[in-house]
């Protein structure tokens, strides 16, 4: 009979810790989901010391990101689109360079080896099948244009080939 209570007791104490372990995480999954959308009734608590932030902008302008009463949240619906930072500018020259194809550093860069050091340049869609099918540590000639915003010098990949 002590080994019945026995094993009713341990059966009772891991039924226990399921039921927590499941409680703990439905906890934590919803308070996040609550905590994210302040406009379906959760409240963010401020400390009483606290005053908003003001930019010196107070426009009604919901693109900028810093009007009154979006939290500093973009409605995707206004947001335009930042054409500057996927495309290059088609007012500089083309330049011509050789290096050593490393691969892509991410969907929308590759990495290229020049003797000067390593050159990371930004493409579009349409040279994704062109870049897909040169493997890496292969040598390559390239053509690209860069735009420089203050000490920032961005590169954007026109032409990839590989060279015999």
């Amino acid at each position: 009979m002590t080994t019945m209570k026995s094993k009713k007791k341990s059966s009772l104490i891991a039924a226990s810790a399921v039921l927590l372990a499941v409680m703990m995480t439905a906890s934590a999954c919803g308070s996040d989901k609550a905590n994210s959308n302040n406009e379906q009734g959760s409240s963010v608590e401020q400390p009483a010391n606290a005053s908003p932030e003001t930019t010196g902008n107070n426009t009604s302008d919901n693109s900028t990101g810093n009007a009154e009463g979006n939290n500093g949240v973009i409605d995707p619906e206004n947001a335009s689109p930042d054409t500057e930072a996927s495309t290059a500018p088609e007012d500089s020259a083309v330049k011509t360079s050789e290096g050593v194809f490393v691969g892509q550093a991410d969907t929308t860069s590759v990495e290229i080896d020049l003797p000067e050091g390593p050159m990371v340049l930004q493409f579009t869609e349409d040279l994704t099948d062109e870049i897909n099918s040169i493997p890496a540590d292969t040598k390559v000639q390239f053509e690209y244009t860069e735009k420089v915003s203050g000490d920032v010098t961005q590169y954007f990949l026109k032409k990839l080939e590989a060279k015999s």
